[in-house]
């Protein structure tokens, strides 16, 4: 068993570049123990993918475990199946409900809004203030189909339960990220109770009770979708950007596909890590594995991964096969967007940026402290049980998408 010295990853290099001390892990091999938060972290792709589909030896419910979890978090992304089948078919049936018009609508004017307001900006402007956190905002709420709130509220309670997630390395911030979730809920129940335009939102809650699907999970799973919807994706805006900012001037191309942009996500995701409780005992990475031990998938590491992606810290734009977990465990498919036959080109509107951002150590790519005057974005690593948390409470899990 190994002493990770996994603290490191808050130092500014490492926060700026994880990979580095990502391929140091791996070196060790793909499976390694932290005594500092007691927890396997796992850093080779085929380890990561095997406990991340496999839900009967690896949960995400950690009741299975014993673990006494608050109904505040039971949701999407804390349930297995078959209450996890009930609920995703649930949000799925939502997704399709909302179809991709409006939210592809919203977008598009928000986004040319914001990029008019920094054109007028002679000295430079804050990519994230500015455009990444109220585009992301407003196309999470369009896909929802509920009043968007008060960005200068929701970003730092946003944040905060980011912060939360980081109490492996940072238990003094559990609380504040426990207090700010239950704020969020407070948002979401309201929305339960106003009337809502046709939709996301309107859909799940009324066919909830016919799905057999908890009131509380919903609103719950709402929030998550609401939380991980913003942060995974202003976060992804702009660590994409910087990843493209990096790349020399004479090197840079114009891409517009689906494999560039899996190639994208791949390279620099915005979620880095995922834990799963282990239910029984097992093999893994050639460790054993014991019940109740928590097992960390690093997938910014999985994803850099040699033995499976050949010249993985090079953007490879129609790299094929790219099986990646940036997405998590499932097939990853972007939607193809509306009225794009296969094989046609895009229109001149804004084009995806020609190149892929850099991950970073836990959800978002190139990251740093939530200084707004530097050119990267904080990271969260959702690792689980923090020094300052009782064992008997589950680790949150509130920004990793599905």
């Amino acid at each position: 068993m190994t002493d990770t010295g996994i603290l490191r990853l808050l130092e500014p290099s490492a926060l700026a570049d994880p990979h580095p001390l990502y391929r140091e892990w791996r070196q060790q091999g793909p499976v390694l123990w932290d005594s500092g938060i007691e927890a396997w972290l796992v850093t080779g792709y085929e380890e990561a993918f095997t406990t991340l589909r496999d839900a009967e030896t690896f949960c995400q419910d950690w009741r299975r475990v014993g673990v006494d979890t608050p109904p505040a978090l039971l949701s999407l992304q804390t349930l297995d199946p078959p209450e996890h089948t009930r609920i995703r078919k649930l949000m799925l049936d939502g997704f399709k409900a909302a179809g991709p018009g409006r939210p592809a609508e919203a977008v598009r004017t928000v986004l040319d809004e914001r990029l008019a307001l920094a054109e007028k900006e002679d000295d430079g402007f804050d990519f994230v203030r500015l455009v990444a956190e109220p585009v992301a905002l407003r196309a999470v709420t369009a896909l929802l189909g509920v009043p968007q709130p008060d960005r200068d509220w929701f970003v730092p309670l946003s944040d905060t339960i980011v912060d939360g997630m980081d109490a492996s390395l940072r238990p003094e911030a559990y609380e504040p990220g426990v207090a700010a979730r239950a704020e969020l809920s407070r948002l979401v129940s309201r929305w339960a109770g106003e009337p809502l335009p046709d939709g996301f939102a309107r859909h799940v809650l009324a066919t909830a009770p016919d799905a057999g699907v908890d009131r509380e999970v919903v609103l719950n799973s709402l929030r998550v979708v609401l939380q991980a919807g913003f942060q995974t994706a202003s976060r992804f805006l702009a660590t994409g950007l910087l990843t493209l900012l990096r790349i020399p001037p004479d090197e840079r191309v114009v891409v517009d596909t689906d494999k560039a942009v899996h190639e994208l996500v791949r390279h620099s995701g915005p979620v880095h890590v995922e834990s799963r409780a282990c239910v029984r005992d097992t093999v893994l990475g050639g460790r054993r594995i014991r019940r109740g031990q928590i097992v960390s998938c690093f997938l910014g590491a999985a994803n850099r991964d040699a033995s499976v992606f050949p010249e993985p810290d090079r953007l490879v734009w129609d790299r094929t096969p790219n099986r990646h977990l940036g997405f998590g465990p499932g097939p990853a498919r972007l939607p193809r967007r509306p009225g794009r036959r296969r094989g046609r080109p895009p229109g001149p509107r804004h084009r995806r940026p020609p190149v892929p951002p850099g991950p970073a150590a836990g959800r978002a790519g190139a990251a740093a402290q939530r200084d707004r005057t530097r050119d990267v974005l904080p990271p969260s690593f959702v690792l689980t049980r923090p020094s300052g948390r009782r064992r008997n409470e589950p680790p949150a899990a509130e920004t990793s998408g599905r």
